[in-house]
């Protein structure tokens, strides 16, 4: 893969897209005061996203192995667009979390499709690549809020999703014109009803293997804390006394050491093996996430924030390197879409449950058991994954007669 426009313009829409959704990170609190929105409905818009993403990663993103990653990427730059029109024109709840759906949609089916097109491009190096575009989304999720913080300073509160609109826009056709080195499917073309069934018989092969499926749980828990943090932290800080551009530059600040970290952290992936590297990262996540419900100093939390935003950055590319090396030629963006479709679905029941937790509990119980239940699903990932090296390498699974079909469930 040597065209520059790939190594350019497919990063470029991924951090649009992650912008789209993290750039509501430092604005639920202007939301709920502009539209008096519960605690409830800003859960729901914190964490329908996640939900939706999950829906098109097992759904959508699969068809990336088969011929149209291009399509994939160009129809989801296209939603974003119309996620972050949606947003702006929003004034009610339900519209609020029907312009998050779509992003969700958007998002969930771009990036595995990115991470398949490098990876297949170059598999000797798939955690360098995968690090690159783990820091360049959440350069998007991070510097997104901030930029969006200085855009409602400046024109308003709807300001910074009528530009994201634009940008997405004119970013459709560079992505539909790019070049792609399409991943064919090696069987004939078997129309989309069984396509989508060869689909989930992929997905049920991936589970079957002892990695991909510690790969996806151990995504499931590095990926967790994003939902709470997306559901409360703008309002945490904002009850410590910050202002909407501290918090914005608070999210900036973790972002910036995880864009370091993560390219790095997919290079100790390739060398000394991602399950290692993943438990060093979780073992620094799980005591700070407790510790940030007692401080009551928000430059403190910051402070924080850069250093597991470094851990962050070492464990993400980690996952997603044991799941790159845990599938083969026409799986990828299948297995990275069903690593992060576990991920992603962590994450929303942590937005949808934090608000709950911090209105009920305050601060201490919600970040202790979001702690806990990180340490539950990592504990769970690590032993699957090492049980996995003197055991045989599949978990007992039993598929449908409709996926024993040619080329899938074997």
């Amino acid at each position: 893969m040597t065209n520059r426009r790939v190594s350019l313009i497919i990063p470029v829409g991924l951090f649009t897209l992650a912008a789209s959704i993290g750039m509501v990170f430092a604005l639920l609190h202007e939301l709920r005061d502009a539209h008096g929105l519960s605690g409830g409905a800003i859960g729901w818009i914190a964490g329908v996203s996640f939900f939706a993403a999950v829906a098109s990663q097992l759904l959508i993103a699969p068809f990336a192995d088969r011929g149209h990653a291009r399509r994939v990427m160009t129809l989801s730059i296209l939603g974003g667009a119309v996620a972050a029109l949606t947003f702006a024109l929003a004034s009610e709840p339900w519209q609020f979390v029907l312009a998050r759906i779509a992003a969700g949609l958007a998002f969930g089916a771009y990036l595995p499709a990115a991470q398949a097109v490098f990876t297949a491009a170059d598999p000797d190096h798939a955690g360098q690549h995968l690090g690159r575009l783990a820091g360049i989304q959440t350069a998007g999720f991070i510097i997104g809020p901030g930029i969006g913080a200085g855009l409602v300073a400046a024109w308003g509160l709807d300001a910074p999703f009528y530009c994201l609109a634009g940008a997405l826009a004119l970013l459709v056709g560079p992505v539909a014109t790019t070049h792609v080195d399409e991943v064919l499917p090696d069987g004939p073309d078997l129309g989309l009803l069984r396509t989508t069934a060869d689909m989930l018989a992929t997905m049920a092969r991936i589970s079957r293997r002892r990695e991909a499926l510690a790969a996806a749980i151990l995504s499931a828990a590095l990926i967790m804390p994003a939902g709470m943090y997306e559901a409360i932290w703008a309002i945490f800080l904002q009850d410590l006394g910050a202002s909407t551009t501290f918090i914005g530059v608070s999210l900036v600040l973790y972002g910036l050491p995880f864009m370091i970290a993560a390219p790095i952290g997919g290079r100790l992936a390739d060398r000394h093996g991602p399950m290692r590297i993943a438990m060093a990262a979780l073992g620094a996540i799980i005591p700070l996430t407790v510790i940030y419900g007692h401080l009551t100093v928000p430059l403190v939390l910051m402070s924080l924030a850069m250093i597991e935003g470094a851990a962050n950055g070492l464990g993400m590319p980690s996952a997603q390197t044991l799941m790159a090396t845990s599938t083969k030629h026409g799986e990828r963006a299948t297995g990275q879409g069903l690593a992060a479709a576990t991920g992603q679905l962590a994450a929303g029941v942590s937005a949808l449950v934090a608000p709950r937790l911090f209105e009920n509990y305050g601060p201490e119980w919600t970040f202790f058991w979001v702690a806990v239940a990180i340490l539950v699903l990592g504990t769970l990932g690590f032993a699957v994954g090492f049980g996995g090296r003197s055991r045989p390498q599949t978990v007992p699974i039993r598929t449908f007669g409709l996926l024993r079909i040619r080329g899938g469930g074997r």
